[in-house]
């Protein structure tokens, strides 16, 4: 996916845009759209838009000036989404319309976008926070674009800057075979040193046995 891609396919999936003629571009079960009226969560949105959202956040997290209509887009998915769906005076929970596992389920994804999207406008590259897209994958599953969420996992574990991969590391060993190409990367960061708590030799011994785990998980899906 490239950005204007994603910019597109955000934009479609929240308040929608028009093409050089003047139609409006929206998709009809998209993330907004698919909420009213009401015809259930349809998950591979949440997928899509989360990598929609850190493909354009590549470029986004460095730039000084933002683009207003993305960053209108992004907003609208996030608030409208609440106010339909999650207040108690929304349209969905007044009338009845969505249930609990459904509520909490709509909840998750507002969340994860939200935050990746707050940080990313506060100047952190993606996969600063992809360890809330991490926990769904281990809460809830994944997509067909699990592959691109793989690479930008990696990312993160391979961070100096970032301490705590323990998330990140179980979301792959969570995936199995799907991740087998993550391997290098795992093995690599099974010689770093991890100092998030004290002391830090058990700190560190603690986050090598998550990375084992995770890389004796995808070793035998493999085969």
């Amino acid at each position: 996916m490239t950005y204007d891609e994603a910019r597109l396919l955000l934009l479609m999936h929240g308040p929608g845009t028009e093409d050089a003629d003047g139609e409006p571009l929206l998709v009809e079960d998209g993330f907004l759209c698919s909420l009213r009226p009401y015809s259930g969560l349809v998950e591979r949105n949440f997928h899509l838009v989360m990598e929609a959202l850190l493909t354009v956040g590549e470029r986004l997290y460095r730039e000084p000036l933002v683009d207003r209509e993305l960053v209108k887009a992004l907003w609208s998915i996030c608030s409208t989404a609440s106010g339909w769906g999650l207040h108690p005076d929304g349209m969905l929970q007044r009338n009845k319309l969505i249930t609990p596992a459904d509520t909490k389920r709509l909840q998750v994804w507002v969340d994860i976008i939200e935050c990746n999207a707050l940080n990313i406008l506060g100047g952190l590259p993606p996969h600063y926070r992809v360890y809330r897209y991490s926990q769904y994958i281990i809460d809830f599953g994944w997509w067909d674009n699990i592959d691109f969420f793989i690479t930008i996992i990696e990312r993160a574990i391979l961070d100096p800057a970032l301490s705590e991969p323990c998330t990140d590391v179980a979301a792959l060993g969570k995936l199995g075979g799907r991740a087998r190409d993550a391997l290098p990367a795992l093995y690599q960061a099974l010689d770093r040193e991890y100092t998030f708590y004290t002391p830090n030799d058990r700190c560190t011994e603690e986050v090598r046995g998550s990375i084992r785990q995770a890389i004796q998980s995808i070793e035998a899906d493999v085969g």
